[in-house]
């Protein structure tokens, strides 16, 4: 059972967060720093001394304090590799397996960085699969984050349905960088027959993971988006048009309302999903959908807006708001978009036992 923080500690959290932030990974130069591998790993060894490797374990904080973090991340455009250790803690913490128990140990001692691919539970027809034979693993994969910054990987397969953990400098595994919105670039992988660890689960399980990731991403998106607002909010204050701020002019104004608006309504849907998880409610992943189906369009359109109160300034690589607009959009068309979210909805509401 993951340990649930009260709301002051939360706040606290955040608060030495943003500002270990801050100081870690500051707005100058963060470009350039996403792309640099070396910097990812001290951003990565920075994250563990607050004791964040420890989120999912079971003795650690849960995935709604996870979803704070990643806003957090978002919200700075620090790309740290940490979804895979919050989803080593979530499956692997307290396994029987005196293996991948040792491996979750280094994990969260911050020795070990994994990433986690999601092949056919990752809700893109096109992010391939993996199969598990004989100890061995084969696996062609796609949109894998944090493959170029991490030491394993740790794929989700479903033939038969488990965990495995495969060491990035294993033979046979093959990782080539697929340059897109996403900044460090997601990954293509491909595994040949590579010796690995193990751990059996249930498909509902390891779909059960992948909503995990899927909210990551989407606390993420909303940090950036939270953030250029609030860019284009400092910006309306200041820039002036004809003789006026044009945080004067009514159609910025509502604009600006729109998008407040939409990020209360992302920020709630959230927080319900995060906190249901937390406390056992299966009704966490139809809230996670519903979450998902109202903030990819929300958080899009703040991104779109952002860029017609900004003007030129918003495009301009020196400025912030590029690799918000970057973050929200490589986020949001993950998993099958906004499409696939409404879908699983559907069946939800639709199905003769809801």
């Amino acid at each position: 059972m993951t340990v649930q923080l009260s709301a002051e500690e939360s706040a606290l959290l955040v608060d030495s967060f943003r500002r270990l932030l801050d100081q870690a990974w500051p707005v100058e130069g963060g470009l350039a720093r996403a792309e640099d591998v070396a910097a990812l790993k001290r951003l990565s060894s920075v994250m563990h001394e607050l004791g964040l490797a420890s989120l999912g374990a079971v003795e650690g904080p849960g995935l709604a304090e996870a979803l704070l973090v990643f806003e957090q991340l978002g919200s700075a455009a620090a790309p740290a590799p940490l979804m895979g250790t919050l989803v080593a803690n979530l499956m692997l913490d307290g396994s029987d397996d005196g293996a991948v128990r040792a491996f979750v140990e280094e994990v969260q001692a911050d020795k070990v960085v994994p990433a986690v691919a999601l092949g056919t539970f990752d809700g893109d027809r096109l992010a391939g699969s993996a199969s598990y034979a004989s100890g061995r693993l084969t696996a062609s994969l796609k949109f894998v984050e944090d493959a170029g910054s991490a030491t394993h990987l740790i794929v989700l397969a479903q033939a038969p349905s488990g965990l495995a953990i495969v060491p990035v400098d294993a033979e046979g595994v093959a990782i080539t960088a697929d340059p897109g919105l996403a900044v460090p670039p997601l990954s293509a992988v491909d595994i040949a027959a590579t010796p690995l660890l193990w751990q059996p689960f249930g498909e509902e399980r390891l779909a059960g993971a992948a909503q995990v990731v899927r909210l990551l991403s989407l606390a993420r998106a909303f940090g950036a988006a939270r953030r250029a607002f609030d860019l284009a909010l400092d910006h309306a204050k200041i820039r002036r048009q004809f003789g006026h701020v044009i945080g004067e002019f009514q159609a910025v104004q509502h604009k600006l309302v729109d998008c407040l608006s939409r990020l209360d309504g992302a920020k709630l849907l959230l927080s319900s999903a995060g906190a249901a998880h937390d406390r056992g409610d299966d009704a966490w992943r139809v809230l996670t959908d519903a979450a998902l189906a109202f903030s990819g369009p929300a958080l899009r359109q703040v991104a779109l807006d952002v860029h017609h109160i900004l003007g030129a300034i918003g495009y301009a690589e020196e400025h912030e708001a590029p690799r918000h607009f970057r973050r929200i959009h490589a986020d949001l068309l993950r998993f099958g978009g906004t499409a696939r979210a409404r879908a699983d909805l559907a069946d939800y509401l639709l199905s003769p036992a809801a």
